[in-house]
């Protein structure tokens, strides 16, 4: 490829990105109430939080739950559709949904908004139309437009699912804070990886300070090896007075 025909592909990522950039931004400036009531009735509720949408928006719906639920407020994908063929056994009346939809008449979803009202579930919709059907029938409608897509002839959804992606993560980020999430907290939900590791810095974050797996040397090896499988690798083996059995070092 020639060294102009390189510089079009930069200018065509740079364009793709300025345009979401943009897009953000604009969500940004026009963020308001209806963003802290969102907050507020995420907040507010005890159960968990139903994240729904069809389509990319059902794939950023995934994203969101998963942010939710690392950042301490549980959530569950539920798909629109396998919601009515037995799914929607996992919504209970304590919790709040979330659905995601650019047009906001996407048919596959109002079944599933039927079913969230009768239950009497708020739903909190995220919408590229205010005045749209599902956003009259939502609890509180966030304004997800945008003024134009990244891909030429808006063939495919990229703005938009990228400011529906940012309106959550604002979502979830706000309600860390307002639930008062400690570091302590976020490390406790991400135990594995470099993050984890990152987080438990101190002796103190993964002792066991209470109900310690205790074992007596007379026991048989069996004992010692149900307690390490269910004890997260940990037996102390103790003598009659409590104390950690074992010889003593060799004073030299």
């Amino acid at each position: 490829m020639s060294q102009s025909g390189r510089s079009d592909l930069v200018e065509r990522g740079r364009r793709v990105l300025a345009l979401e950039a943009a897009a953000i931004q604009a969500l940004a400036q026009r963020l308001g109430d209806t963003f802290a009531r969102a907050v507020t009735l995420l907040a507010q509720a005890k159960g968990r939080v139903i994240v729904s949408g069809v389509g990319k928006s059902g794939l950023i719906a995934r994203k969101i739950a998963a942010t939710f639920t690392s950042t301490g407020t549980p959530a569950v994908f539920l798909h629109p559709v396998d919601s009515l063929h037995g799914d929607l056994g996992i919504v209970g009346r304590d919790d709040v949904a979330m659905l995601l939809s650019k047009s906001g008449s996407t048919d596959e979803l109002f079944g599933l908004v039927e079913q969230l009202q009768r239950l009497g579930v708020p739903i909190i919709a995220v919408t590229g139309d205010p005045d749209s059907v599902l956003a009259r029938q939502a609890a509180v409608a966030l304004d997800a437009a945008v003024a134009e897509e990244a891909c030429p002839e808006t063939l495919a959804p990229t703005a938009s699912t990228t400011v529906a992606l940012a309106l959550g993560d604002a979502l979830a980020v706000s309600l860390l804070e307002v639930k008062g999430i400690r570091r302590e907290d976020f490390a406790a939900l991400h135990p594995g990886g470099a993050l984890g590791r990152k987080l438990l810095q101190r002796v103190a974050d993964v002792m066991l300070t209470t109900d310690l797996p205790l074992l007596a040397p007379d026991r048989p090896m069996r004992d010692c090896v149900v307690l390490l499988a269910e004890r997260r690798g940990t037996v102390a083996v103790v003598d009659q007075k409590g104390a950690l059995a074992g010889s003593s070092p060799r004073a030299t």
